[in-house]
């Protein structure tokens, strides 16, 4: 979903007869100042989405920046300022502080457990728990945050999970998986491969030869070191992800263990919103 479209979408929802209130009070070409302040600390995600929304509303606006994506700011920093008519202003302000304010906080929690993990080798990553239409904007706000980018979607990645493992085996030989990923490697050989795996004894049972990666999912923090030292000894080439039950107050635990990635829902499903005001001048 382009970023015009879910402005268009948004505004349509909010205003389908536009705005009643500004539309029986003021003169449409009532000319006003407005700024943009941060409310809290953290990461700021944005300056495209506010400029777009500029864009869109009134072509003949002006705007200054004062900060860029991935910048950190306090209370009380001011974003930018701009200049537009004041029913433009009023009728874009919802929708618009709505994107950033969630946007700035999927940075900003993104950003909160890198600097709790404190382990540069060990990327966190975000996954498909996204909303809807938002998937694009949200995966850049990790990124800005200092988060690293899964699979954006089905299509990216061949990415073996409990479900499909449950009926693999009710059709096929579990021994043959690895076959079976070699042929769908050379029919898409610019896709990596991925298996999640729930406990030791199917890590150790399972072929894993032919992928990419392994995702340890809700293994217990003990178990970790046993199941990656597995790996590294027999498949050395395996890329080690973790994933399940990590939240901001465990991820220091995870700093010292033989991995290669986190990922973490809770980064786009449950960032909660960076507060941001709408001040007219």
């Amino acid at each position: 979903m382009t970023l015009d479209f879910i402005i268009q979408d948004s505004l349509n929802e909010d205003a389908p007869y536009g705005d009643i209130t500004v539309d029986s009070l003021f003169d449409q070409s009532t000319s006003q100042n407005a700024t943009l302040i941060a409310k809290s600390n953290g990461i700021f995600f944005g300056k495209a989405i506010i400029q777009a929304f500029l864009n869109y509303a009134d072509p003949d606006h002006q705007v200054t920046f004062y900060v860029d994506d991935g910048d950190f700011v306090t209370a009380s920093t001011k974003l930018c300022n701009f200049k537009s008519t004041f029913s433009k202003i009023l009728l874009i302000e919802r929708s618009m502080l709505n994107l950033i304010q969630h946007l700035s906080g999927v940075a900003t929690l993104t950003n909160q457990f890198v600097k709790k993990l404190n382990a540069p080798h060990i990327a966190i990553c975000d996954t498909r728990k996204t909303m809807v239409g938002l998937r694009n904007l949200e995966k850049n706000a990790v990124k800005a945050g200092g988060g690293t980018n899964h699979r954006f979607g089905l299509s990216d990645m061949i990415l073996i999970k409990e479900n499909h493992l449950k009926l693999f085996e009710n059709l096929y030989a579990l021994s043959s998986l690895d076959s079976v990923i070699q042929r769908a490697k050379r029919t898409n050989p610019q896709l990596k491969a991925e298996i999640e795996i729930e406990t030791l004894d199917q890590l150790k049972t399972l072929p894993l030869a032919s992928f990419d990666y392994v995702m340890f999912d809700n293994f217990s923090i003990t178990s970790i070191p046993e199941a990656s030292a597995f790996c590294r000894s027999l498949y050395p080439h395996l890329k080690i992800e973790v994933s399940g039950n990590v939240s901001l107050d465990t991820i220091e635990n995870y700093r010292c263990l033989d991995i290669d990635r986190i990922s973490i829902g809770a980064l786009t499903h449950s960032a909660p919103a960076f507060d941001i005001s709408l001040l007219l001048l």
